[in-house]
């Protein structure tokens, strides 16, 4: 989806409005209840390769009165720019809501950064209309960080409607009385489909198609190939954009570098191709070449992180990555020759382990002196799994030995109060080699009092389904184990624990930037095929695409790959 995009003449403009126009036609229920409207407003949203979609307005007393007006306006656009487009979008106001200025204000206030789902009209006429869309994508409703009130960023709306709203002229805020929310129904068009779109506060304006195998593979698809079009030449990532405005960020982290690519080569296991193989082999050498301190005196090794001389330091959490990163090549491309390298890391880490089995989680660099204690909670369950996975692969004993040392400091410090899904991994894996009550404990609680929260939350945070991916392999081999009083004695809802799976998967499709959402901000050729953060400025970094990429592998592998087979 990220590189295929088909750029269409003008001429073919009306043939491909004609299709849109059928589909709506056709979806007969929505279809009359729109067309009992006593009037109607149509939104044509023209979208191209890199830059914003054009918007333009139309109003009838009928369907079919306001789809002409709406196609005559396209066409006479398209004709006079003779620009080539890739896709058409259609929405059609179904509810209008007017509210107060002080109203609308505490409305935008109450919500969550990007997360005001429905358009809004300045005028009663429409003529000042803008799909919720637009205005997300151009950083129009914005939050006050002193008052933490809600407002609109005139000068950002005033410069879309000057570039992207043909014919419409700047809103006059001071001549605003009242503000009009509207709900629409959206339809997209592209190369040669139609989909209808959902409503609703959540999902608002993305297909509404179904989460089965081939929707998947795509998703993964498109998320290793965007990962793969952010490597530079020596082995380093492009670490991110602020989509809004097609905004690089500019620092780096090394953790993130060695996890994403984890994430790739298990993407990689899904569907192999030689450019996935070629930038994780690059992103690797640039880690041991570029982030890698070694004392061969006493066999150890460190990843160095931070790009500033004052400002380097020893992480435990990107020494764990690496050897997440190298323990994964090892196994898909049946190399072994990165192996010393993590063992020198692991011993790296065993340093790091303090006698009652706690980590220290930062070094200073160069000095090696202790910087903190403590920084996050992610290092602890990143270190014990990546222990067992080299412990997978060497049977080194010193390796588990270290994992039940810290899981002892674990349980005795009730450490799953964290719900992280590193501790979600590391505990299945440990449970591998360790089928012991205590640690299938320690998993079930890791994730038991945390479904209720998941389930509802409103953000698509993508480490929630691999913690739950993880502990549903747990649960699985743990009755296996004969541990199944388990479940009963501490009342873990197993199907809770697979619903809220399904619709964690399901709510991720929001944060996945389908060309329908992608349109309108700077530069979809950019993002289209990415996963991103809506409340952090619609990012789209290396390591919120990896932990998508890494949740939807395992959502593949445990619950479609055997129906396709």
């Amino acid at each position: 989806m990220m590189i295929t995009e088909e750029k269409v003449p003008y001429q073919h403009f009306k043939e491909h409005l004609e299709q849109l126009k059928n589909n709506i036609i056709e979806d007969t229920k929505t279809f009359q209840q729109i067309n009992d409207q006593a009037s109607l407003t149509i939104f044509l949203s023209i979208g191209f390769a890199e830059k914003r979609a054009t918007v333009l307005t139309a109003n009838g007393k009928s369907f079919y009165q306001a789809w002409e007006n709406m196609e005559n306006q396209g066409n006479s656009y398209l004709k006079k720019a003779k620009e080539l487009f890739t896709s058409l979008k259609i929405d059609i106001v179904t509810n209008v809501i007017p509210v107060t200025i002080p109203e609308f204000i505490n409305r935008i206030t109450q919500t969550k950064r990007n997360y005001f789902r429905q358009g809004v009209s300045f005028s009663k006429d429409f003529k000042h209309a803008f799909l919720e869309q637009e205005l997300n994508g151009n950083a129009v409703i914005q939050i006050d960080r002193e008052t933490n009130r809600g407002f609109i960023h005139e000068q950002n709306l005033q410069k879309y409607i000057q570039k992207h709203r043909p014919n419409v002229k700047p809103v006059d805020f001071k001549k605003v009385e009242k503000v009009y929310i509207f709900e629409t129904q959206g339809y997209f068009y592209e190369k040669g489909n139609c989909y209808k779109l959902h409503q609703g506060e959540r999902d608002n304006g993305r297909r509404d198609t179904s989460l089965n195998a081939e929707e998947v593979e795509m998703l993964i698809n498109d998320g290793q190939k965007y990962l793969t079009s952010l490597s530079k030449p020596n082995g380093r990532f492009v670490y991110g954009f602020f989509s809004y405005f097609d905004k690089e960020i500019k620092h780096y982290n090394s953790l993130r570098h060695s996890s994403t690519i984890y994430s790739m080569i298990e993407a990689y296991e899904f569907q192999p191709t030689e450019e996935a193989a070629d930038v994780i082999e690059r992103g690797i050498h640039y880690l041991i070449r570029e982030k890698l301190y070694v004392d061969e005196e006493q066999g150890i090794a460190y990843i160095i992180d931070g790009e500033q001389a004052d400002s380097m330091e020893v992480k435990l959490g990107a020494i764990a990555a690496a050897i997440l990163a190298i323990t994964k090549y090892t196994e898909v491309f049946e190399d072994v020759k990165y192996i010393p390298t993590a063992q020198k890391l692991a011993r790296g880490i065993l340093q790091l382990q303090q006698e009652n089995g706690k980590f220290v989680h930062i070094l200073d660099y160069p000095s090696l002196a202790l910087k903190e204690e403590f920084r996050i909670v992610y290092y602890d369950g990143e270190a014990c799994f990546a222990l067992m996975r080299l412990y997978k692969i060497d049977r080194d004993e010193q390796w588990l030995q270290a994992v039940e040392k810290a899981f002892d400091y674990f349980i005795a410090s009730n450490h799953w109060k964290h719900h992280d899904h590193w501790l979600s991994y590391c505990t299945n894996e440990v449970t591998l080699y360790k089928p012991e009550r205590k640690y299938y404990k320690f998993g079930l609680q890791n994730v038991q009092n945390r479904l209720d929260y998941i389930y509802k939350r409103i953000t698509t945070y993508p480490t929630f389904l691999e913690l739950m991916m993880a502990a549903y392999q747990m649960v699985n081999r743990m009755k296996a184990e004969g541990y199944g009083d388990l479940i009963n004695e501490l009342d873990f809802d197993e199907s809770k624990l697979e619903t809220t799976i399904h619709r964690r998967a399901e709510y991720q499709r929001n944060g996945f930037f389908y060309p329908e959402l992608a349109m309108y901000f700077k530069n979809p050729k950019r993002i289209i095929g990415s996963f991103f953060i809506r409340h952090h400025s619609f990012r789209t970094r290396i390591d919120d695409v990896e932990h998508y990429l890494s949740g939807y592998c395992a959502y593949y592998n445990l619950f479609l790959k055997h129906k396709e087979q």
